[in-house]
Parts: structure tokens; sequence; C-alpha cells
């Protein structure tokens, strides 16, 4: 039966891979038959601010606030973000913005002066349908669907995952449940760009910056890409020693600095000008892997429309690459996260490092005797001078500590083991021998 559960699973996950790697802007929804879509609703409420020294403009700029607030809603605060100078341009700087509202539900909640200018707070329904015109005619939305229809479908496969535990059908108890659950949503993240991309390492870079915005933003937690340079560049000779380039070198930093998933970023941006203006548009593929093995956990390409910057193409070309990495990096995190909490059902891999291990017979019965407390013990090296396991275990560090010198009192020649180091996910221990 729990045979059977397991290649459910498998499969429901395999399901949100291949949907959501498939989910690449406009052209996602060419590639599978038309559905029908959720009418936009004609009118929705929303309040807005407007402050000016004419009492007429800031109530106009009240409309136009809730009218932002609304488009929010339709393409995301990210979009909106990376967009707002082409949405100055083509809907909030409009002279009528009456044609966006139902002027007969416009009431004011609060009147006041900041200083020599007037306050207003208002209440109205914006006209939804002539906004979702506006942002259509200006290649703003679309798109959408295919990332709803991704996070669907991760949410359908969590749900049914969740059924299968609660009915006892998959190896886990309750406690083990909560803990992986726990761990999945504190994981770190560590985002880095291509080191063979052919795109201007400005833009490679400013996309790393846009992608540790994204997490921050959703209270996830990232590392700085300023450490990730610092290792890479002073830990060079020590990665090669360590690895024999065995692995590559993001991954050592993303193991180093003990992230759980290190993301990788790779595409070209493209830019022009025209009558002062300017256009960028960015093609990107963002990649998902478990720093721990490097295993590939999800990816998601994702091309922007063109967005617009008064101000330069570099700025046009950077407003692109918000647009992209803010649509492909909730994906690629639902992706990582379903394939983690399949995989922690066998335990979470730590480090454990004991120096002082010249007695070999005495670190088989060790590692005999640890196993049977918990997931898996996998030797990694071992001499004289120190031997490293990889230790399975669904649990905390300390949960493994815990269970590291419960067994070494109970072997003779280990009961003066001591800890000497932790970080991360990984420990090291002197045997006391």
């Amino acid at each position: 039966m729990k045979k059977s559960s397991s290649i459910i699973i498998s499969l429901i996950l395999l399901t949100v891979f291949l949907i959501s790697s498939c989910a690449t802007g406009g052209s996602a929804a060419e590639s599978r038959p038309e559905k029908p879509k959720a009418e936009v609703p004609a009118e929705k409420l929303y309040e807005g601010t407007g402050q000016d020294a004419s009492m007429l403009k800031a109530m106009n700029k009240a409309k136009m606030d809730a009218v932002r607030k609304a488009v929010i809603d339709m393409i995301g605060a990210g979009n909106e973000k990376a967009n707002r100078d082409k949405l100055e341009e083509v809907l909030y700087n409009t002279k009528n913005p009456n044609a966006f509202i139902n002027t007969d539900t416009y009431e004011t909640i609060n009147k006041g002066k900041a200083g020599e200018e007037y306050l207003i707070e208002s209440r109205m329904a914006v006209n939804t349908k002539a906004v979702e015109s506006v942002l259509k005619a200006n290649g703003l939305l679309g798109g959408e669907e295919a990332a709803k229809e991704s996070e669907k479908v991760v949410a359908e496969a969590a749900e049914v995952v969740k059924e299968l535990t609660e009915a006892g059908e998959v190896d886990i108890t309750p406690e083990e449940k909560k803990i992986i659950s726990r761990y999945i949503n504190s994981m770190t993240y560590m985002v880095y760009f291509d080191e063979e991309a052919v795109e201007d390492p400005f833009y490679m870079k400013a996309s790393v910056g846009i992608a540790n915005e994204y997490l921050a933003s959703n209270s996830l937690e990232a590392i700085d890409l300023d450490q990730v340079e610092k290792l890479k560049k002073d830990q060079q000779m020590v990665y090669e020693e360590e690895t024999g380039q065995s692995i590559s070198m993001i991954q050592w930093i993303a193991q180093k600095l003990n992230a759980d998933v290190y993301i990788e970023i790779d595409g070209v941006t493209s830019g022009e000008s025209s009558g002062g203006k300017y256009y960028g548009q960015a093609n990107i593929t963002v990649k998902g892997f478990e720093a721990s093995t490097g295993r590939l956990l999800g990816s998601q390409p994702w091309n922007s429309p063109k967005t617009f910057s008064t101000s330069s193409e570099q700025a046009a070309r950077i407003n692109a690459l918000q647009t992209s990495v803010y649509k492909a990096m909730p994906m690629v995190i639902n992706q990582a996260r379903a394939y983690m909490a399949k995989a922690l059902r066998n335990g979470i891999k730590y480090e454990v490092i004991i120096q002082n291990t010249y007695d070999s017979r005495i670190m088989s019965t060790f590692r005999r005797k640890l196993k049977r407390h918990v997931k898996d013990v996998q030797t990694v090296s071992q001499s004289a001078e120190e031997t490293k396991y990889y230790v399975y275990l669904i649990g905390s560090i300390e949960d493994l500590v815990d269970h590291i010198y419960d067994v070494a009192d109970t072997v003779p020649g280990l009961e003066g083991m001591e800890q000497i180091l932790l970080r991360g996910k990984s420990v090291t221990f002197d045997s006391g021998m």
C-alpha cells in the first residue's frame, strides 16, 4: 500500500514540474486549449488618498490612487512596480480620471489639510473593465493564467499528499510532518546568475538583486549577493582542494553559507529607444537546485512584455527583468517546496564530522548504533584524523546532537565525545579517544 502511495505522489509531483515548466510568458496559453476565462467584475470598490494645493486635483489623485490599487490586484504588485513608468504614461496621468470610476459611487471619507495642501480620503467603485482595456492595449495584462494554473496544480498536489498522510498511507508520523512543514517554510535561498551567461554581468547581477528583493518582500530567508561574491573571490583554492571541482562552485558556496536551495538565473535583455522614450525586454530562465545534492528542483522560463522608461534604456531593461523575475520566482519556489517536501520524508541531510578517529572498529560500532535513531547514515570519508558522515534525520540539528551524545555514551571509547563546532547543518565533534 505504501509503495502504491509513493508512486501516486511521484506522479503528482512530476505533473507539477511539467505543467510549471510550460508556463512561459504569453506563449504558454497558446500551447494548450483555450479555457473559459473568469469574468473580471465590471466594478470593484476601492479607497484612495490624494494630496494637492487644489482640492479638485487632490480629489482626482485620490481617484487614481484607487485605480492604482485595482491595477495591483489585476497584475500583481511586482509587475505594477516594474512597469510604473509606462503606467504613468498610459493610465495614471490621465486628465479624465472619471473615465475609470463610477462617479455615482464616489464618497469622501475624510477631508483635511496637510500644511497648505488639501488631503482627501475617498471611496469609490473602480471601472475595472476600463482599466483592463488599457492594460491589455499596452501589453501589461496577460500571462497571469499560466502562473495561476501552475500555482493551482502545486496546491492540488500538496493537498493530495496531505490527504494521503492523514489517511496513514505515507510512512511519516504527525510530528515528522510538522517538522517537515516547518523546515519547508523556513528554507534559506541563495540566488546567483549563470556564470556562463552571455548577458552583460551588470544585468545578471541586477536580476539577482531583484530576486532577493522578491524573497525579502515575501518574508523568505535570502543570502546577500555580496556574501556570495566575497566567498567566491576568497575561497577558490579551498573549493578546489575540498571538492576537486566535482561539484560546481556555486553549489559549494551554497553549502558553505547553509542555503537549502540555490537559484540560478540565466537570460538576455534587449532594448531600444524611439522618440526620446526607452523600451526593454527580458527573456530569462530561473532554476532551483537542492544545495546539498545539486538536484534540480524546478525550472521556469519567462519572457517579459516590452517595458517602458522615460529615463534610460538601462532602466527599461531592468524594468523588464523585474517583471520576468517576479513572475518566474514564485513558480520555482513552489516547485522547490513540492519536491523538497517529498525528499525530506527520507530525512533532512546533515553533515557530521568526528575528529581523532584512529580506531575504525569503534567508529563502525558508533555508526551502526546511530543508524537506529535516524533515517540513514552514510560514511563520506574515514581516516585516523577524522571521519565524516551524512546523517538523514527528520528533526533539528540540536535533535541530532542529542542522538549523537546518547549513542556515544553507549560505545566504549567514545564516552568523552564533545561538540566543538556547529554551523548551519554541519556539526563537528572530538571523539575523546
